[in-house]
């Protein structure tokens, strides 16, 4: 009985110190809270008046008062890390990172931004450790093993960059393109150090990576050249421009060269000419010419006037002065027509007008550019094609 009676006579003592207690608490928080927006306007003030290490101060004190400024201080780095203030940004992230109350995720989001400072301040060791300790940490961790991958494709350290890669899921067709790629690089480093065997086994994994890739049979082609295996490094070569035409131009002189050793000279001059009708290239028509201009050169001169009239180009043109040179031709065979033609495409595309602050090229003047919007910065492009 006597229990009971002290519980309720101690009732109104308890409600009453509770009531205490919670105005107090209450008091305490609006005081930090108008501390803390007192504060907040000051460092801001800083900033506007461009005094950013005052304002660095005054942040960096809000920081140890309440926990909720991290995405605040966070963010803060990053706008000193896009005007290009790596101390700044470096400063507040680790900041951030050395207090004892972070939650894991911004751990991690801190962690992020000091090794993106670190990678525009170009010290990539040190983002390096910081993205390997993310991605230790969560081995599907996207952000942190692009960034890795940016560090080694920098560093030239393909064989990490493949182990890299294979913590990326996004888009798995794009990163094997990377990975076969890395391959080829890892095959070349091979084939310079006269290791076939290295060569071989990378090139076989580049194509498995992405079988539409024509650099695997480029270096093919090479090893085979090499060692002077004409019919195997033709047959890379081919298959290389039977994937992309644009490679012709690149081991042209390698695929005539086999083709001569193994004395198919119709057979490449037939190649050749498929090349001019389906493709768009003109080194090949130019190749083929001078082919035939060392059995015929009139058919050789009549062959590149009809193709000059179709897609008339300058090297076209300068092959065909080089012909009627060398084989006392006179000029009168070159028609007004043709050289006015290409004369005439020549100057169509051209911008005749660029900025000199940020490249903005046209064909009508600007007073005011409408790239970057600075005034009388536009002058005349000057040059073979301009004024």
């Amino acid at each position: 009985m006597l229990e009971l009676f002290l519980l309720f006579a101690l009732l109104p003592i308890a409600a009453a110190s509770g009531w205490w207690l919670a105005r107090r608490r209450e008091s305490g928080r609006r005081q930090r809270d108008s501390a803390l927006s007192s504060n907040y306007f000051r460092g801001l003030n800083y900033l506007l008046n461009e005094q950013p290490d005052k304002a660095i101060e005054v942040f960096l004190e809000i920081a140890e008062i309440n926990q909720d400024t991290v995405e605040t201080h966070l963010a803060l780095g990053n706008l000193f890390r896009r005007r290009g203030e790596m101390d700044k940004a470096i400063r507040f992230h680790k900041h951030i990172i050395s207090r004892p109350n972070l939650t894991d995720e911004q751990r991690s989001q801190a962690l992020l931004e000091l090794g993106e400072d670190y990678m525009r301040a170009g010290l990539l060791d040190r983002a390096e450790k910081l993205f390997a300790q993310l991605l230790e940490n969560d081995a599907r961790a996207e952000l942190p093993a692009r960034q890795l991958l940016d560090i080694y494709q920098q560093e030239k350290d393909w064989k990490k960059a493949i182990a890299c890669s294979r913590h990326l899921t996004d888009d798995n067709a794009q990163t094997q393109q990377l990975v076969a790629q890395f391959h080829c690089e890892l095959a070349w480093q091979a084939l310079q150090a006269g290791e076939v065997d290295g060569v071989r086994k990378h090139l076989r994994q580049a194509r498995r990576c992405d079988p539409r890739n024509p650099r695997p049979r480029l270096l093919e082609g090479e090893l085979n050249w090499r060692g002077s295996n004409w019919s195997d490094a033709l047959q890379c070569y081919i298959e290389a421009c039977q994937l992309d035409r644009d490679c012709a131009v690149l081991v042209l002189d390698r695929i005539v060269g086999c083709f001569r050793h193994l004395g198919e000279r119709e057979r490449l001059e037939g190649w050749l000419n498929e090349q001019v009708e389906v493709g768009k290239l003109t080194t090949p028509a130019l190749v083929l010419a001078e082919l035939r201009a060392e059995r015929d050169p009139h058919s050789a001169v009549e062959f590149l006037l009809d193709y000059l009239s179709r897609r008339p180009t300058v090297r076209g043109l300068e092959c065909l002065m080089n012909l009627l040179h060398d084989h006392d031709f006179g000029l009168e065979q070159i028609g007004p027509e043709l050289i006015r033609d290409l004369m005439q495409r020549l100057i169509e595309g051209q911008p005749v007008y660029r900025c000199t602050h940020c490249g903005f090229s046209g064909s009508s003047y600007h007073w005011l550019c409408p790239s970057c919007r600075r005034w009388n910065t536009t002058r005349v492009i000057n040059g073979v094609l301009g004024e």
